[in-house]
C-alpha cells in the first residue's frame, strides 16, 4: 500500500511519532549542552567551585565596622555564598571560597578590614586565606586556630567596579573536611567575626 493510500489515522501516527523523536532528540540536545550560566555551570556541572552566589542587595556605607558574630549586624544581604551563621563566635565559612558583596556608588581606593579566627578542626597548624577584590589579588594571609587577629587591605580604585561593585573573594586553599563523607561545599577553614571598609589614607 503506497503512503498516500494510508488512513488519515495511520499517517497522523506517524508525523507523532516523528514530532516525538525530534522533541527526544533537542532535549538529548539540551542536556549535552546546557545553556546555563558561569555560575550555574561552575558550581553544579564543573564542580569548580563551592561557592553558588545568590543575589543580595549590598548595601554598605563606608567607613561602617560590622559585627558578623550573632546578635551583631544583620549582614545577610552582603554575603552572597560561602557563610554559615552566624554564630557566637562569627560567621563560619563553608566550601572553599566565600564571598562578600559590596554596593559602593562609586569607586574609591579603600582599606578593607577583616577579622579572622581559624577553624579548630583537626588540620594544618594554620589557614591560608588568598584575598581578591573583583578578581584582582590583594592579599594572602595566614590565620591561626582559636585566634582571632585583624587583618588589613589596600584596594585601589581601579578594582572596583566602575558602578562601585566591590565584591571580596576569600579563597581556603587548606579547608578542612569536617568528616570523611563530608562534600567540599561544607569545609571549614575561618571565622569572620568583623570587618570595614574605610577610605584609603
Amino acid at each position: 500500500m503506497r503512503l498516500s493510500e494510508r488512513s488519515p489515522l495511520t499517517l497522523g501516527a506517524y508525523a507523532l511519532a516523528a514530532i516525538l523523536a525530534l522533541f527526544e532528540l533537542a532535549v538529548l540536545w539540551q542536556g549535552l549542552h546546557p545553556h546555563v550560566s558561569d555560575n550555574y555551570r561552575a558550581y553544579y556541572l564543573d564542580r569548580s567551585t563551592t561557592c553558588l552566589p545568590q543575589p543580595v542587595i549590598g548595601a554598605y556605607t563606608v567607613g561602617t565596622e560590622l559585627d558578623f558574630k550573632s546578635g551583631g549586624d544583620d549582614t545577610r544581604e552582603l554575603r552572597p555564598c560561602g557563610w554559615d551563621g552566624p554564630a557566637g563566635d562569627g560567621m563560619h565559612s563553608i566550601g572553599e571560597t566565600s564571598l562578600l558583596r559590596f554596593e559602593l556608588g562609586q569607586p574609591q581606593a579603600l582599606t578593607l578590614m577583616l577579622e579572622l579566627t581559624g577553624s579548630t578542626l583537626p588540620g594544618p597548624p594554620t589557614q591560608t586565606v588568598v584575598i581578591s577584590a573583583n578578581d584582582t589579588p590583594i592579599g594572602t594571609v595566614e590565620v591561626t586556630p582559636d585566634q582571632t587577629e585583624r587583618f588589613t587591605f589596600a584596594i585601589p580604585a581601579d578594582a572596583i567596579g566602575a558602578d562601585g561593585t566591590l565584591v571580596v573573594k576569600l579563597d581556603y586553599p587548606d579547608a578542612i573536611s569536617p568528616g570523611p563523607r563530608t562534600a567540599n561545599t561544607y569545609w571549614r577553614s575561618v571565622k569572620l567575626t568583623a570587618g570595614s571598609l574605610t577610605p584609603a589614607i
